[in-house]
């Protein structure tokens, strides 16, 4: 038996980031309502400031139909608690989003749920993954973005003739050995 954790619910960890894995069954003849209703839902999370994704903490969201358009599979990973993230993640993306593909599923009850119910629904439909890893966990998404922003900032630099007397000080010399490679 799995028991929920407070940093994952049902799912695993890897490093600071745990999944969510649910799997569910599409209502019969509503394969392309569920295909469009994703293709929203996916737009709103792509939609969403970049800002507020990094405060909920999602790495990533998938959601694939397969068995030909009868089985949905929902991944997502995050790096905060399980509950403040599926908390944050109905309230940023709000309620409709959620219930706008969720009513294709069997499973779902579907009758205008509170985000509550959205939250219980989902921890009830969450199967916990046999193995998880992520090549990143050990690092959180802000510590990612920063370290792409500096490595952007230090191009610019590298690429200023005005900086090539600064750039010559031996104390950049680990900085500059790094961006050669």
């Amino acid at each position: 038996m799995t028991t929920a954790t407070m940093k994952s619910g049902l799912g695993q960890t890897s490093g600071v980031v745990s999944e969510l894995t649910a799997f569910l069954t599409v209502k019969e003849g509503h394969e392309a309502d569920l295909r469009a209703a994703a293709q929203r839902f996916n737009g709103r999370i792509d939609g969403a400031p970049r800002e507020a994704l990094r405060k909920i903490g999602i790495r990533n969201m998938r959601l694939v139909m397969y068995d030909e358009g009868r089985r949905l599979l929902w991944t997502t990973s995050f790096e905060t608690d399980w509950d403040p993230y599926i908390d944050d993640a109905l309230m940023l993306l709000g309620i409709t989003s959620w219930t706008d593909w969720l009513q294709y599923t069997n499973e779902f009850p579907g009758t205008q749920p509170t985000n509550a119910e959205v939250k219980a629904f989902i921890q009830s439909a969450q199967a916990p993954a046999t193995a998880f890893f992520d090549a990143l966990g050990d690092a959180t998404m802000p510590q990612i973005w920063k370290a792409q922003q500096l490595a952007a900032a230090f191009q610019q630099v590298l690429d200023d003739p005005a900086a090539e007397e600064a750039l010559s000080h031996p104390a950049l010399a680990p900085l500059l050995e790094l961006a050669a490679h």
